[in-house]
């Protein structure tokens, strides 16, 4: 155990603190972070798999968590475990959250601080993904390839060895681009992510698709879509007398009927069908 370390993180109590303090102690990390390397430094002394039913990580500490135990279930890919483990090490880092964690599957997408469990929930997971998905090399790679795909994400998930709905989450914080990305499975929505200046989404959790999107009729297993067109009123709130965007739908379809929904607004071309609009209405005044 790194004691010096494990000093400095005594005096963060949020992921954004923890996360400064572990990249100022490892400057170099390579994309694929070495969890559970760092995790042992930190006071992790073992790493288990074990088949349970409902849950998929767990934590056991001491009350003083001095030293932890991290927990995943038996079969989950090397991508969701290494997350897994990120989850739990972040539970484990953060004072607040206890020495003793169960996590289901729906607490690995948590986002929401309505309450005091899921604002922990959601706190382990911005650990997680800035722990495998450092902010400095993930802007930097994110910028390298360019204008936003979903075929960006996927190959950001090979490089951190995460799972492309981690990457894709970590790539709607981070970007400049005007996207979301909706994760359905067989037409229903499970949750969205948008980026911080794409509008209102409409769709929520455990609501259908809508009817005519690109997503539903897009069916090949482990292939993406082209972009197509869609009036922007299908997937977000619009105000009354506002004039919808055009909004650019790309998905991917996954096993086991999960897919993921790229939309992306182009801020340029709306500038120019605004200013379009303005001129056709300038110029229909006159003749009237």
């Amino acid at each position: 155990m790194n004691l010096d370390l494990r000093m400095d993180l005594a005096d963060c109590g949020s992921p954004e603190r923890l996360l400064e303090v572990l990249l100022r102690y490892y400057p170099d990390l390579p994309r694929r972070v070495p969890v559970e390397t760092i995790a042992a430094d930190v006071g992790i002394i073992e790493f288990k798999t074990l088949e349970v039913e409902g849950f998929i990580g767990g934590l056991l500490a001491d009350p003083e968590k001095n030293q932890g135990i991290i927990l995943t279930k038996d079969g989950l890919s090397a991508k969701r475990k290494r997350y897994t483990q990120g989850h739990e090490l972040g539970h484990f880092l953060i004072p607040s959250h206890g020495y003793q964690r169960q996590c289901r599957k729906e607490d690995l997408e948590e986002n929401s601080r309505t309450t005091t469990y899921q604002q922990q929930e959601a706190e382990a997971n911005r650990f997680s993904a800035g722990f495998l998905m450092p902010k400095p090399i993930f802007v930097k790679d994110m910028g390298a390839l360019g204008s936003v795909e979903v075929t960006h994400v996927r190959q950001l998930s090979d490089l951190y060895e995460v799972s492309m709905e981690a990457s894709a989450n970590r790539y709607a914080e981070l970007t400049p681009d005007n996207c979301a990305f909706i994760f359905s499975r067989d037409g229903i929505v499970r949750y969205g992510r948008a980026s911080r200046s794409f509008p209102r989404l409409a769709m929520r959790k455990g609501t259908p698709l809508p009817q005519n999107c690109l997503t539903r009729r897009f069916n090949q297993t482990g292939t993406h879509s082209a972009w197509a067109e869609q009036h922007g009123g299908a997937w977000i709130e619009i105000e009354t007398g506002v004039r919808a965007p055009t909004i650019l739908e790309q998905v991917v379809c996954q096993s086991n009927g999960f897919k993921v929904t790229l939309l992306y607004i182009d801020e340029a071309e709306e500038e120019d069908r605004e200013e379009y609009d303005g001129l056709a209405e300038r110029w229909n005044a006159r003749l009237r």
